[in-house]
Parts: C-alpha cells; sequence; structure tokens
C-alpha cells in the first residue's frame, strides 16, 4: 500500500472519531482481541518505557509538554496523541517529526495481513483508532525510541492505549466529555480515566473537583500506586505573560524552578506544566539524564499548535480547540487576561457529541457575536441549530454553511478594537488555521 492506500484502509474499520457514534458498551468491552493483535505483531509495546496520559482537559499539552522535556534530555522519544489538527501524521512523532509518509504505508502494510487473519478467527470487531495506535507502536519500537508518551482517545480503562505498562500515569483535569459513552455524572467519567491506573506505578494527579479526586484516589491506594497531588503537593504562579508566551515559577517537592519560559498561553497550561515537570522528576530516577536544566529547556521550546495560539497580535487573531465547557472557561480566561478589545466575534463550530450547551453558555458570556458554521465532517452540528441555541442565551449569531466563508467573513469586520477567535472543534481549528495564518502574514507584510 501507498500512504493513500494506508489512509484508505485505516478509515474503512469503525471510525468513532468521525462519525461521532459510539456503539460499543463499555459494560462488555474489553481489550483481549486488541492484545491478542498487538502479541501476534511481536509486542511492540513492550520495546520501550511510556507514560501514560488520560483526562477530559490538557492532556495533548502535557503530552507535548512531557514529550519535549525528555527530548532535551537526550532521550529518543515518541509521541502518540490524538485527534489531529490537520492531518493524521501528527498522532505519530519521533522527536517531534510526524511519521514520514512512506513509514506510515510500510507500518500499515505490515499490520495488514497479521489483522485480517485474527479477523477472520475471531468475532470481534476492529477499530481505526486501534489500528492507528497499532501503528504508533510499531513505529516506535522500530525507531528504538526510549521513552513514548502515549495520550488515551477515549476515556481510558477500555481505551486501546491501556496495554501499555507504564512508568508513570498521568490523570488532567477530568470533567463532562463524551458522557453519552462515559456516563452522566463526573464520578463515572473519573473512574473511567482512572482505569488507566497500575498497580505500584506512580501517578500524577492534576487539580480536581472535589467528587472526582476522591474517585482517583480511591482508585491509587487500592492499587497501592505512589500519588504525587499537584493540587496540595506544588505551588506555581504566573510571574509575567504576552501574547506570545508566559512566565512561570514552580515550586514543589525536589523541585524549585523560577522564571520557566513557556509558549502555551493560560493558567491551565501553566497547571499542565506542573503535572509535566511532575511527571519528568519521577522519570528522572529511571533516566537520570533528566535534570532542572533540562526541564526547563523542554517547557521552553514545546510546540503545539491550536491551543489558544495567537496567530496574529494587534488586532489578536486566535484559534482555538476548546469543545467543552472547562476547556471553553479556560479559553475565556485567556482571553480576557491578554486582550482587551471592545469587539468579540468567535467563529464557532461544534460536533455532535459534544455538551454544545454548555460550551456555548460560556462562550456567550465573553463574545459580542457569532458566526456560526460547521467543520467538513460528519460529526459536525448543523450550524442553524447552533444558532438557535445561541439566540436563546441572547448573543448574535451569524450563519454560514461553509467554515472559510465564516472565518473570511469575520476577518473582513476586523479592526483594531476587534477580537476574533476560532473555537469549538478541533476539526474546525484544523481546517481554518492555515486561513487565519495566511491572513495574519499578508497582513504584516502591509
Amino acid at each position: 500500500m501507498n500512504f493513500e492506500q494506508s489512509v484508505e484502509y485505516l478509515y474503512s474499520f469503525v471510525n468513532h472519531e468521525r462519525t461521532g457514534v459510539f456503539s460499543y458498551d463499555t459494560r462488555t468491552l474489553d481489550l483481549v482481541a486488541f492484545e491478542e493483535l498487538l502479541h501476534r505483531l511481536g509486542d511492540p509495546h513492550r520495546a520501550f518505557a511510556t507514560v501514560h496520559v488520560a483526562g477530559t482537559k490538557g492532556k495533548g499539552s502535557t503530552c507535548a509538554m512531557i514529550a519535549s522535556v525528555l527530548r532535551r534530555s537526550g532521550l529518543r522519544v515518541g509521541l502518540f496523541t490524538s485527534p489531529h489538527l490537520v492531518e493524521i501524521r501528527e498522532r505519530i512523532q519521533v522527536d517531534g517529526r510526524k511519521i514520514p509518509r512512506r513509514l506510515f504505508a510500510s507500518v500499515l502494510s505490515d499490520i495488514r495481513p497479521v489483522h485480517t487473519k485474527l479477523g477472520s478467527q475471531q468475532r470481534s470487531y476492529r477499530t481505526t483508532f486501534e489500528l492507528l495506535t497499532a501503528c504508533a507502536f510499531m513505529h516506535f519500537a522500530r525507531e528504538a525510541v526510549q521513552v513514548a508518551v502515549i495520550e488515551t482517545g477515549l476515556g481510558g480503562r477500555l481505551d486501546a492505549t491501556n496495554v501499555v505498562r507504564p512508568e508513570v500515569c498521568v490523570i488532567t483535569r477530568v470533567g463532562y466529555d463524551h458522557t453519552r459513552v462515559l456516563g452522566e455524572l463526573v464520578e463515572q467519567i473519573a473512574r473511567e480515566k482512572a482505569g488507566i491506573m497500575k498497580e505500584r506505578t506512580p501517578v500524577v494527579i492534576a487539580p480536581q473537583r472535589p467528587e472526582v479526586h476522591s474517585v482517583l484516589l480511591e482508585t491509587a491506594s487500592a492499587l497501592g500506586c505512589r500519588v504525587v497531588d499537584v493540587g496540595s503537593d506544588f505551588r506555581w504562579r504566573c510571574e509575567t505573560a504576552c501574547p506570545s508566551h508566559q512566565v512561570i515559577s514552580v515550586q514543589g517537592p525536589e523541585v524549585s524552578l523560577d522564571r520557566i519560559r513557556l509558549p502555551l498561553l493560560g493558567d491551565h497550561q501553566a497547571e499542565n506544566a506542573v503535572c509535566a515537570i511532575s511527571a519528568a522528576r519521577l522519570l528522572s530516577k529511571q533516566f537520570g539524564s533528566i535534570t532542572a536544566g533540562s526541564i526547563r529547556r523542554g517547557l521552553a521550546a514545546v510546540r503545539w499548535y491550536g491551543r489558544v495560539e495567537v496567530v496574529h497580535t494587534k488586532p489578536p487573531v486566535i484559534v482555538d480547540c476548546a469543545h467543552n465547557e472547562d476547556s471553553a472557561e479556560a479559553l475565556v480566561a485567556t482571553l480576557s487576561s491578554l486582550f482587551s478589545p471592545t469587539r468579540r466575534i468567535a467563529v464557532v463550530g461544534v460536533s455532535t457529541n459534544k455538551e454544545a450547551a454548555r460550551l456555548l453558555s460560556v462562550l456567550s458570556g465573553y463574545f459580542d457575536e457569532f458566526y456560526v458554521t460547521k467543520a467538513n465532517t460528519v460529526r459536525a452540528m448543523p450550524p442553524g441549530v447552533l444558532a438557535e441555541m445561541l439566540l436563546g442565551l441572547g448573543a448574535k449569531a451569524r450563519v454560514f454553511n461553509e467554515a472559510a466563508q465564516a472565518a473570511r467573513a469575520a476577518l473582513a469586520r476586523i479592526g483594531d478594537d476587534t477580537l476574533v477567535c476560532v473555537t469549538g472543534s478541533v476539526y474546525l481549528a484544523g481546517e481554518l488555521r492555515q486561513i487565519l495564518v495566511e491572513w495574519s502574514r499578508a497582513n504584516r507584510e502591509r
């Protein structure tokens, strides 16, 4: 298979990300069949050390920070994240480089006959995400990575990534997302996320709601895990912030780091950075090259697009992936701290499986106008439905059936006192980011 054929092969299987329809029953699903597939492929996930990260908000950013720190510590590092912003190869990286097209095709070509044979012997089905996960593991093994940072796709307990035996687990903020699959109560969601914890394996827990915190601590205690409780063990503060970066200081057990430069914006990213620092310090017992200096260098070098990314400063133009209530609150808080425009325009599109009402309720408290649209995916909620929600909240909303049209219309209205932000969906951010970047480039050249 060539690259295009390998992507077509991947998408020929059950793809929950594209459809938004999660038809499996989390009460009965298990990972036995997927583990058998990996075993027949030579157990590639056992060839390297791993850090496993779950959570509702911030897990991708935290993974990117941990990977950057490990790279600056002289280690060969794999990074597996989801979903992708622009193209699928972003999900599988070694030392900051996307998997090459030829290697992507080569790995999947090797997986295909094994998968086909296994599928003929079992009644269980495979999914696009499982095959991508297998692809990542095989690529990391072949590239001889020393440690891989692995982000869960959905939940944790039954996620395909939960076949690894991590050196460290990390649970970022847990909130309401995928409630139709993970449960309507945040405690139920927390139990699914806590499913990545392994017996006697250290776990870093981000600050949480009290009910979530209790569930996570209960699980960790039952498994005999050493807990790094970021909310109680660490203190951190933002020293300064501007549209390109913030400077934070962190104090905690065996950690005293002043004035760390962090290119990712917002208090939530400072919190994610502390989680990354905690994970790195735990790993330093196994990898002695991880030092205070490499932590500082790694955080300063991290790149993670589409997360309160300021692509133009004056006037401010931002692209963001906020897709739930918690991430919307983080976005609004960050924008409020950095900018003081007199008019705020949001270009918004939301996926059908998201908690749209909660998301829009937060956004409507900050933005003055909404250009409502949809990303080019079957999961996109109809713009008219979103517009009705916004009108019910007392917000101004205009409907655009094409995302590019909405972005260009918003940019055409921009003035020195205007802020424009694309948000609501990873798919929308990925689709429109290049339009915003090109607009910024053209306006800098004037």
